[in-house]
This record gives C-alpha cells, sequence and structure tokens, in this order.
C-alpha cells in the first residue's frame, strides 16, 4: 500500500505535465528565460555599485525584487531600480500572443538587449563589464532557443491585435512613480531623460577618459611653451648678431690704415706671405762682409 501512494502521484504528475501544450511549454520557457535575464542584469548593475554586497540570489522574480530595499540609503538608485523591474516584467508579455513559432521567439528574446531602457539602466558599467554582461546573456538565450519545441502550431491561436513594437516600452526615469507590472497603453514615447546617480562609480567610462585628456593638456602646455620661448629669444638673438656687427665694424674702423698709405710689413718676408715671413727666422742673417782669411802658419 505504501508503495501504491507515490506511484500514483507519479502518474497524477505525468498525466499533468502531458496535457501541457507545447504553445504553452514554450510559453513558460519563455518567461523563465526573461526572468534569468532580469535577474542578471539586476546582479551585474547592484554588485558594481556596492562591491562589499552581493544581489541575493532569492530575487529572481519582479515581485521578489520589489520588495528589495537594501540599498544604502541611495534613494535615486532604488527608484532606479524599482522602475526598470517593472519594464523588464513586462517583456514577458512580447511573446505568446503573436506568432509562436522559433524565430519569434528568439527574436524577442533578442529584443531584451536591444531595448533602450536596458541600456540606459546598464549605462553605469565600464565598457568591458557592459560586453560581458550580453554574452553571457546572449548564451542564455541560446540555450532557451535549443530548448524550443518547434511542434507547436502558428495557428494554435488567433491572431489578435498587432503586437506592441519593442520601441514602444515606456521610458525609464528616476522620475514619477514606480510602474506597476500591467501593461500600460501604447503612446507615443518620449526622449529618455538621463538620471542623477548618487555615486561615483555611475559615471560612463567609455571614451578617452582623464587619462587621455590629461596628456592632450599637457602636450598642448609644453608646445605653447615651445612657441613662447622661440617668441622671446629669437628678438633678442637678432639684437646680440646686430650689435657684434657693430662692434666688427668699430674695429675695423680703429685698424685700418688712413689713406693712401699702405701697411709697410712688420717683418721681412711679410710681402711675400705669411708662411715667408715665419720661415725667414730660421735663416741666417748676412752682414754683407767677406770673412777674414785665416791660414794656419806651416812654417
Amino acid at each position: 500500500m505504501r508503495y501504491l501512494l507515490p506511484l500514483f502521484f507519479a502518474l497524477l504528475l505525468a498525466g499533468s505535465a502531458s496535457a501541457q501544450t507545447p504553445a504553452e511549454a514554450n510559453k513558460q520557457l519563455f518567461d523563465r528565460t526573461i526572468d534569468e535575464l532580469n535577474f542578471r542584469t539586476f546582479e551585474t548593475v547592484y554588485d558594481k555599485h556596492f562591491t562589499r554586497q552581493k544581489f541575493p540570489e532569492s530575487l529572481r522574480t519582479a515581485a521578489a525584487r520589489r520588495q528589495f530595499t537594501n540599498f544604502e540609503n541611495n534613494a535615486e538608485l532604488q527608484k532606479l531600480f524599482l522602475n526598470y523591474n517593472g519594464v523588464a516584467e513586462r517583456y514577458k508579455t512580447r511573446f505568446g500572443n503573436g506568432p509562436l513559432t522559433l524565430a519569434e521567439f528568439e527574436k524577442q528574446l533578442n529584443g531584451v538587449l536591444l531595448d533602450r531602457n536596458f541600456e540606459f539602466f546598464i549605462r553605469g558599467l565600464p565598457h568591458d563589464e557592459k560586453s560581458a554582461l550580453v554574452r553571457a546573456e546572449q548564451r542564455v538565450i541560446k540555450q532557451a532557443t535549443a530548448q524550443f519545441n518547434a511542434s507547436a502550431s502558428p495557428a494554435a491561436k488567433p491572431a489578435p491585435e498587432p503586437e506592441e513594437p519593442l520601441a514602444a516600452a515606456a521610458p525609464l526615469t528616476t522620475n514619477g512613480p514606480a510602474p506597476s507590472d500591467e501593461t500600460p497603453p501604447a503612446v507615443a514615447e518620449p526622449e529618455i531623460r538621463p538620471a542623477a546617480y548618487s555615486s561615483a562609480s555611475t559615471a560612463p567610462t567609455s571614451g578617452p577618459g582623464w587619462v587621455g585628456y590629461t596628456t592632450l593638456l599637457l602636450s598642448l602646455g609644453s608646445f605653447g611653451l615651445l612657441l613662447y620661448s622661440a617668441a622671446s629669444l629669437l628678438p633678442e638673438l637678432r639684437r646680440l648678431r646686430a650689435r657684434v656687427r657693430a662692434l666688427e665694424a668699430e674695429q675695423a674702423y680703429y685698424t685700418a690704415p688712413p689713406e693712401g698709405e699702405e701697411e709697410a710689413p712688420d717683418e721681412p718676408g711679410a710681402a711675400t706671405g705669411t708662411n715667408a715671413g715665419f720661415f725667414s727666422r730660421f735663416r741666417p742673417q748676412s752682414t754683407g762682409e767677406l770673412p777674414a782669411d785665416s791660414y794656419d802658419d806651416s812654417e
């Protein structure tokens, strides 16, 4: 008897599982995938803001995240989380009322990563962390696509009204009350207004950064100093050159002989050149007299 009761419950669960249509199974798969994508997004942004804390694993549903208030008195960030929590839950309405094909299933999941609200919510992350988050969520989408039941007939449900486009979602801001989980009517979407984060780590880091700007300013300062030095030294060099030329002209004026006179050579051989006068010093000087004869007395 004790074995019949577990067998009965097993048969009951198997019967209920078999009663589920492929379309319903695909819808549940889509909702679970949306919950996983949303949880990864919230976890990454929260852990970036609060490095000493960890986003709880139990907050995998929108209802659980709505009750979470541990933001260290950061009211702006808490309001941003509440707003995106409502927007992210409405991603589930994108599949199940229209075509139930695999292409539509994958398109709506990938549309979450292209949504403007998603991009606005993660805009405070560094570029490498954004890329890592998107790649991780793309892997989740591929796993869900592999589990899709292709036996679901697209004509299982009558075609309803056209689905709301992706860009028609309500803008994500930190102003105004937190949105509810109900789907609002389609209205023209205004421009997304940026929210002011109180945390210093929320500033976008894409672009050159402060190191690039500092390097640029130092380069401009060095170039300006070089131009200033050149502009201030060139007039001094010109004045120094003019002064040297004036001194040379004055020295030439005082050392020149009077007009009509020729400068007498100081040394013999000066008239024949400098080299001749120099070697003439080593020649024996002639006095013009013959040397006296001297004979030894042989007798």
